[in-house]
């Protein structure tokens, strides 16, 4: 009697192997060939990383078959439950796998995010994709309907595999699992001395559990001081110098913030009028944003504050708006935005222009239904620039956001001036291969050319109105955009050089004094508005309530801050460069950046992304100034 009651207490129930055996084999396949899309795709990284995924996907169906047989012997009921579970599993390796691929994102992470993001931020996001919310919502009910058919299907495959019956004890499986793991970590102990620590992470990624066993130990930088919470704004107001508002002369001062572009695609082929303007006027080595995500990048240029400031400012001062436009409003100057990009994307319309956007004199915003793509609501927002340039006048600031070369690239295609271009992107093509990229460079050349025109149609209208002479003009874009030069596409996902080497060009009326006092080799987003200001009132006298510099400065803070997209949250990834290196690394606390007392080091580039050694002694040498600035505590 006892001995019956024992053995039935051990569940026995027919596997049905079909299901998951056809589950394993496409996780496995996914894996696998997402490691030989690393470049190189042949070496022996390569080989041991497939094994490892391999293996881990094994163990990972092996749970799950136990997990049913414990589900079918026990709470028979909840099987069709457990089988949704299952395919949910399966299909976060499969949208796991582009989403890695095209911005660095696990499945797990996106999932998080989305989850606390604001219903007003989300839909924004899904905006911005340049997908319409009718696709989104159609691949939702498809996600929906993917999942319920599991159950269909785990039916059919059970109903074939009865006729077949094979039947593993709790036992036997529990040894597999057992075997299979002790033989990873042999495998992993016998060989991780032969793996370069180098591109350790990219490959860590495309596993089932984003790590080995035993990964390289990480190195960490332990801070005297935890990052210091930015001063407030009233502070930061008091300080102003009262010279600052003595203006003889107020030009008229023009700022273009492009998306999405590239300062090496600025050739005289891509982009002749930007180019032109680029060889004539103020430019520099190295340009830099200060992130490789749109609204990251706008709050330090308008706030010339460390991009890691990002959230952290109190929304009672967030209703004043960004400081610089409020010294510009003081000292008498009107404010005058036209935009093909949609400002309240995270709420960027507040923080710039301040609560109701009162900072601004005027928002345009060309009329969506008449505009459908974005190149016409650029050519819109440019043709209303014209009209309102043309206005008798001095002491205008003219902000122009254009969206045209934001993915998927917009451009009037009887215009197509580079061949052959793909008609849509097809991500499903771009995903599974490193090749056929040359089609969405086009379609990103002739979007460029398109804006390009835009701004030679400005260009040429401005030396024809009062004051056009003497203005000042200002080129710049938000981040830049990668097309797999290491190994993503677009932009948010990795610090790479293509996504954070955006161009940055001034035009100071026709001063050629101006261009030979320059001396900056490199600069970024902060130092506009810094710049700026120096030079309306010939002196630099923001330096103290301002993070960013002058481009007339002569002893300029050798380096640059640049966070990594992390969406609504704060940044807790960045590199400082220095203008030839840079040095990539993250809060070790992520949650909460302002209390973190170390930083962990993930990686030191030089300008052509090649690895450089991670020795904490020539990173001390190398950046420990730019470290006693950042953390430091604030007399």
């Amino acid at each position: 009697m006892d001995s019956k009651k024992n053995s039935s207490s051990v569940p026995r129930p027919p596997i049905n192997y079909l299901f998951f055996g056809i589950y394993f084999a496409i996780i496995a396949i996914i894996h696998v060939f997402h490691v030989f899309l690393i470049e190189p795709a042949v070496s022996f990284s390569a080989f041991f990383f497939g094994a490892y995924g391999v293996a881990q996907c094994f163990i990972e169906t092996m749970l799950l078959i136990l997990f049913a047989g414990l589900i079918t012997t026990h709470f028979p009921r909840l099987i069709n439950v457990y089988v949704v579970a299952v395919f949910f599993l399966f299909l976060s390796h499969v949208i796991d796998f582009p989403l890695v691929r095209l911005v660095d994102m696990s499945f797990w992470y996106a999932l998080h995010f989305v989850s606390q993001e604001s219903y007003g931020n989300f839909i924004e996001l899904l905006i911005a994709s340049n997908v319409s919310i009718f696709v989104w919502v159609s691949a939702g009910l498809c996600a929906i309907l993917v999942l319920l058919s599991g159950i269909f299907f785990y039916k059919i495959t059970e109903k074939w595999t009865r006729r077949y019956q094979l039947i593993v004890s709790f036992p036997l499986l529990m040894s597999a699992i057992l075997i299979s793991t002790s033989l990873l970590i042999v495998w992993d102990l016998s060989l991780k001395t032969h793996i370069s620590t180098h591109h350790f992470d990219r490959y860590a990624k495309t596993l089932p559990l984003k790590s080995t066993f035993f990964p390289p130990v990480a190195e960490y930088m332990s801070l005297k001081y935890s990052l210091q919470e930015p001063e407030g704004e009233k502070e930061l107001m008091q300080r102003l110098d009262s010279q600052i508002f003595s203006l003889n002369h107020k030009p008229d001062i023009y700022l273009f913030v492009i998306e999405s572009l590239r300062d090496d695609y600025i050739t005289a082929e891509n982009a002749p009028h930007m180019n032109a303007f680029k060889e004539k006027n103020v430019s520099f080595d190295l340009t830099l944003s200060n992130a490789n995500a749109t609204h990251l990048s706008w709050f330090s240029l308008f706030h010339s504050k460390f991009p890691f400031y990002w959230g952290k400012i109190d929304p009672e001062d967030s209703k004043g708006g960004s400081i610089p436009l409020r010294v510009l409003k003081k000292m008498g100057y009107k404010i005058h935005v036209a935009s093909s990009a949609r400002l309240a994307y995270y709420q960027m319309n507040r923080l710039i222009f301040g609560e109701g956007e009162h900072l601004a004199d005027s928002i345009f915003f060309p009329n969506e239904e008449e505009c459908h793509e974005p190149y016409m609501r650029d050519q819109s927002a440019v043709d209303h620039l014209m009209e309102q340039m043309k206005k008798e006048g001095s002491g205008r600031l003219f902000i122009v956001f254009l969206d045209a070369t934001h993915f998927d690239y917009s451009w009037p295609k009887e215009t197509s001036r580079f061949n052959p271009f793909m008609e849509k992107i097809n991500y499903f093509n771009v995903v599974l291969s490193n090749g056929g990229i040359e089609g969405i460079i086009n379609r990103y050349r002739n979007s460029l050319h398109f804006v390009d025109s835009q701004f030679g149609k400005f260009m040429d209208g401005l030396y024809k109105t009062p004051g056009g002479k003497e203005a000042v003009v200002i080129v710049t874009a938000d981040h830049g955009e990668e097309f797999y030069e290491h190994g993503n596409l677009f932009h948010a996902s990795t610090l790479s050089h293509p996504q954070i080497n955006p161009p940055l060009y001034y035009k100071f009326g026709g001063n050629e004094w101006v261009k030979q006092r320059t001396k900056c080799a490199m600069t970024c987003h902060m130092d506009i508005f810094p710049t700026l200001f120096h030079y309306l009132v010939g002196a630099d006298l923001m330096g103290d309530v301002l993070q960013g510099q002058s481009i007339f400065k002569t002893d300029r803070w050798p380096y640059t801050v640049i966070a990594r997209c992390n969406f609504s949250r704060t940044p807790y990834e960045y590199c400082i460069h220095n203008g030839t290196e840079k040095l990539t690394t993250e809060f070790s606390n992520e949650t909460d950046i302002f209390n973190s007392g170390r930083l962990k080091i993930l990686s030191k580039k030089n300008c052509r992304e090649e690895n450089l050694e991670k020795e904490i002694g020539s990173i001390h040498e190398d950046f420990g100034p730019a470290m006693e600035r950042i953390f430091s505590i604030k007399q």
